[in-house]
């Protein structure tokens, strides 16, 4: 027996077959979560090569746009030569790309082997003076609570032993860094395979950096053709407004973070070695990376830098604390509004939500990303809302709602719309009052509009 359905049943038909599927995906991966885990790694894995490719040229690409625009101008004189100052600025980016990865390499690493070597070397002694610190402050309960006593010493000595283990162990393949030796590679990392495979990928993404750059506008042009094949003609008009508004608030937020980041790790080394203080390139670089996280970035660099001093010279943590607030203050205040401006207007509340979700997903690199890619959703949600409240005839300012009392643009039904809307005001009940018939409530719009009238 053929059953026929109308356009509306298909519609609930279709609806129905979504919603199950989609239950029963959510159930089976509940049911078999650490296969769903792994086979994801399995597939990140595989993928890495076009993901670092992906990732690279989405972030290459303004600065191969710039240099396209400026390489055109010498070019492009007498006749158009578009492939050769798209293969020109593709070559350029690329190249500036590797110029400052083989640069922060070739300074910064040596300057990071030396800082770390000193630390641990000097690591015993650190923690045998805050052995006899903690000893003599709680000495006092060893006859008054010496349970207590015996639980401190005990984790502090357990502590003490995993640290100086550490050391023992990790200051030899710091030497074998700095040698540079045969086996460098293998003190990098846990296997010389594992190091390849990340060369290989790296390698890989940057070929296909070039691919993409080279040919991005044919490529989009298909991701668009995809989905106008794929999805109604509105949803894609809508998907590809989302994208952009993403994308732009991203780019903008990354770029202008990552120069401010920039500016504040220097002018960080530049005032340590003015104040002579130690572990000046370490720290430099804790502050400028910790700096490109909005709130958090400050004290996660600080705290952790603080304690390097006081272990090293206790009589400069003041300092140094005075010079970071000084210099937290001068980027909170001037430098980061100079360059970012108001890139996110995101509300605080929701800036440490952002942090606080990504970092628990993806770590470092979640508080990072968290923040733009929230501030993109929190603005297209509130563009959705004014037009919604706007349909209503409703006011989208945040204060008319602070009490129960809102004004409304549309007039009661019934009544024909003024040449000049004028709002009235609509009483919305109280938690504790009785429910109020509706046709009481249009009694009394009528009523306070016929008391306005006269």
């Amino acid at each position: 027996m053929k059953v026929h359905m109308d356009e509306r049943q298909r519609s609930f038909a279709r609806t129905a077959v979504w919603i199950f599927s989609v239950c029963l995906l959510i159930g089976i991966a509940a049911w078999r979560w650490e296969s769903v885990v792994a086979f994801f790694q399995k597939v990140i894995s595989v993928l890495a090569p076009i993901i670092i490719g992906l990732v690279i040229a989405y972030l290459m690409s303004p600065l191969q746009s710039w240099m396209e625009k400026k390489l055109k101008k010498l070019t492009d004189k007498n006749k158009p030569h578009p492939r050769l100052s798209r293969a020109l600025s593709v070559t350029g980016a690329v190249l500036i790309l590797l110029l400052i990865l083989f640069g922060l390499v070739a300074s910064i690493v040596p300057e990071l082997n030396s800082s770390i070597k000193n630390l641990l070397a000097s690591l015993p002694d650190y923690l045998t003076n805050s052995t006899k610190w903690i000893n003599a402050h709680i000495a006092t309960l060893k006859d008054d609570q010496p349970q207590l006593y015996n639980i401190l010493t005990g984790i502090w000595d357990t502590t003490l032993n995993s640290a100086n283990n550490f050391a023992d162990q990790f200051e030899p393949k710091l030497d074998s860094i700095a040698s540079g030796g045969a086996d460098l590679l293998t003190t990098l990392t846990s296997s010389a395979v594992s190091v390849f495979k990340w060369f290989t990928n790296f390698l890989l993404g940057i070929i296909l950096t070039i691919y993409l750059l080279y040919n991005k506008e044919k490529y989009l042009a298909q991701a668009r053709k995809l989905l106008y094949a794929m999805l109604p003609e509105k949803k894609v008009h809508t998907f590809l407004k989302i994208g952009s508004h993403v994308s732009y608030k991203f780019m903008h937020f990354l770029s202008g973070k990552t120069l401010d980041s920039l500016i504040i790790g220097l002018l960080c080394f530049i005032g340590m070695t003015v104040l002579h203080m130690p572990y000046i390139t370490l720290i430099s670089l804790i502050v400028g990376v910790t700096n490109i996280i909005p709130f958090f970035g400050p004290f996660i660099g600080a705290i952790p830098s603080g304690v390097l001093i006081l272990l090293s010279e206790p009589k400069k943590v003041i300092p140094f604390a005075i010079f970071i607030l000084v210099l937290q203050q001068f980027d909170g205040n001037f430098l980061g509004p100079k360059i970012l401006g108001d890139s996110l207007g995101l509300p605080m509340f929701w800036t440490l939500f952002a942090i606080t979700v990504g970092g628990g997903l993806f770590g470092f690199a979640g508080m990072v990303a968290f923040v733009p890619l929230f501030a993109a959703v929190y603005t297209l949600f509130s563009d959705f809302l004014r037009e919604q409240l706007h349909k209503k005839g409703l006011p989208s300012e945040t204060e008319n709602y602070m009490t129960n009392e809102i004004h409304s643009t549309i007039p009661p039904d019934g009544e024909p719309v003024p040449e000049k809307i004028t709002p009235f005001m609509i009483k919305l009940p109280d938690a504790d009052d009785p429910p109020v018939p509706v046709e009481e409530i249009v009694a009394r719009i009528e009523s306070e509009d016929s008391d306005s009238s006269d």
